[in-house]
């Protein structure tokens, strides 16, 4: 099989052969020379971890990249301050597994790790992080709780004479999962009791072969409307809710023209056999009262900043008149946010609440959604690589199809209903690594080293730009709106970010005593592996993110970060201390990163 169709069939979830053969190839070897220390984000854990055990290898002498999953926050943390404790937040509060994030053979069997060669998180470095002292407290615990986008009073800033330019790098792109503990129904008849309550799911895909997404299907206005507050409960068939037409309508105006319930959605799926696609809404998922659970990340999480990038992105859309409180709840300073709390705060503020649980860490997060029927109503939101059928594992949660905008323009508010110019009744978009690449072409890729330019949330639509489909009188101008959740294509899935590698332009002698050029020498290593820009191409880097639920970055980017950062003929280039020429240490006055 070739690499193409290798890839292909894992993203269409079919190679179950394959999944098996990249767990085999990556059990971590017996030995290892030496290790490449670093982490964050829990939504890259389980990727990075299995990259690994992969790069291992195709190194010699053999180098293993040793990942603590700790949190985005933590991740943003251990970088900006240079100091493996910050990422060690006490006892019972090691990193997550698994796998393991340990390697006894280097040398040391405890955590935190020796020095720090880089950090991870989902959100992106503040914009005047380098340039504003005080940006950052190093007191442990604050930091995952402050805003991310705003300055922290604190005593640790970015010193740029010491470890030259920070580098801000996209390491694959990555579909966020709406998750949801509901049961299976029959596809004869879209319904079942379980869990004591009769539920019915129309637009539920069947669980056999293991789809994307498909355990229930969701538009903008219900995730807009649960995470507003506005319906508490999977029972729901009476409160309205708004939403936008094809043509940049919002409903319900004033008055009231048009009105749209909660259950509307719940419509039969593309290729139903049971109902005419399309048609049916108006049943309650619920047929008891059964209240929506959210649960969410309490610990500082770029999961949770992609999550509240799309509602912001998208939900004030829905609301302009702020009728149902949207731009009060969602059109926000503080938002996005690495820290979930700050949209609870909102929803308290306009009078509402949420039924939430608050978990530590993506893995905590799947546990407490879980799929039993004991958490049936739950819902969250996890990576790609926590939920079936990227996680096999008998407890994962399943995820939900999202609507996406290219549908809203194509007249698809309901699941099974037909696109406009089209015969074929269609589903919402699903978190898969073909939803997240979809999504992904919206962006430009960088000109420049500037680590800001590398915050591809940050890239947003130009003033003004016509929301797709929208016409006089009812133009919608999406002018400074992130793009990621408004991409105009077929299958884009709209809840998609990345997972940042955050790495030094200068690196010194570690703390352990490995030198300068050993450490660079390594570091490049990886991320050319990483990024497939060896020649001819090692390895299966490329592979073993499609298996975790995530896409490769297009070859554009790819080739773009391998010029300014990994390319010895580029002054912008990762650097050892001491090493001609200098590139990335040309300006630094210290020893580089330790």
């Amino acid at each position: 099989m070739s690499a193409h169709s290798f890839k292909k069939a894992l993203r269409n979830g079919s190679s179950a052969l394959a999944l098996s053969t990249i767990a085999l190839i990556g059990a971590p070897a017996a030995q290892a020379t030496d290790g490449i220390f670093g982490g964050g984000s829990t939504l890259a854990s389980l990727a990075e971890r299995n990259l690994s055990s992969n790069f291992y290898y195709f190194t010699s002498p053999n180098v293993l990249l040793l990942y603590a999953a700790i949190g985005s926050g933590s991740g943003q943390r251990i970088f900006i301050s240079n100091d493996p404790a910050q990422g060690f937040l006490g006892t019972g509060l090691d990193p997550a597994t698994p796998p393991d994030y340990l390697f006894p053979s280097l040398g040391f069997s405890t955590y935190p790790y020796p020095r720090i060669d880089f950090g991870a998180s989902d959100s992106p470095l503040p914009a005047n992080f380098v340039t504003t002292a005080g940006t950052y407290t190093t007191t442990l615990y604050n930091w995952d709780h402050i805003n991310h986008t705003t300055l922290a009073t604190g005593s640790t800033s970015y010193p740029t004479a010491n470890y030259g330019a920070p580098i801000q790098l996209p390491l694959f792109e990555a579909p966020v999962a709406v998750a949801v503990n509901l049961p299976e129904v029959s596809q004869s008849t879209g319904a079942t009791v379980a869990g004591g309550v009769a539920w019915t799911i129309k637009s539920q895909l069947p669980a056999s072969p293991a789809p994307y997404g498909g355990r229930i299907q969701l538009s903008a206005a219900q995730i807009c409307a649960i995470f507003s507050g506005l319906v508490t409960d999977w029972n729901d068939s009476t409160t309205i809710i708004p939403t936008l037409l094809s043509d940049g309508t919002a409903i319900p105006t004033t008055p009231p023209t048009t009105t749209e319930h909660f259950a509307d959605a719940n419509t039969w799926r593309a290729g139903s056999t049971a109902g005419t696609p399309g048609t049916g809404g108006g049943t309650a998922y619920a047929g008891s009262s059964t209240p929506i659970k959210i649960v969410y990340r309490k610990d500082g999480s770029g999961t949770s900043f992609i999550f509240t990038n799309y509602l912001k992105t998208v939900c004030p859309l829905l609301d302009p008149s702020n009728t149902y409180g949207y731009q009060s709840i969602f059109a926000t300073s503080v938002l996005p946010n690495n820290n979930f709390t700050q949209l609870i705060n909102k929803v308290t503020a306009y009078g509402r609440s949420l039924n939430t649980v608050g978990a530590d860490g993506s893995d905590a997060v799947a546990a407490a959604i879980g799929n039993s029927s004991a958490n049936y109503g739950y819902i969250g939101y996890l990576s790609a690589d926590f939920v079936q059928p990227n996680n096999t594992a008998t407890t994962s949660p399943y995820a939900a199809n999202v609507q996406n905008d290219y549908l809203r323009f194509k007249g698809v508010y309901h699941p099974g209903q037909t696109p406009t110019g089209t015969t074929v009744p269609a589903d919402f978009a699903a978190p898969s690594p073909l939803g997240g690449q979809a999504a992904w072409g919206a962006l430009a890729v960088p000109a420049t080293a500037d680590f800001n330019d590398w915050n591809v949330y940050a890239q947003t639509w130009t003033t003004p730009t016509t929301l797709q489909g929208t016409v006089s009188p009812n133009v919608v101008d999406i002018g400074g709106r992130s793009k990621l959740p408004l991409a105009p294509a077929d299958g884009a899935y709209p809840l998609t970010g990345t997972a940042y590698g955050f790495f030094y332009s200068c690196y010194g002698a570690g703390r352990d005593g490995v030198a300068a050029a050993t450490r660079v020498a390594n570091l490049k290593n990886y991320l050319t592996w990483h990024y497939n820009k060896f020649s001819p191409p090692a390895g299966n880097a490329e592979n073993v993110i499609v298996v975790n639920g995530f896409t490769p970055l297009p070859a554009t980017w790819t080739s773009a970060i391998y010029d300014k950062y990994l390319n010895s003929a580029n002054s912008t280039a990762i650097a050892a201390y001491g090493a001609s020429p200098a590139n990335g240490c040309s300006s630094v006055t210290g020893t580089g990163a330790q």
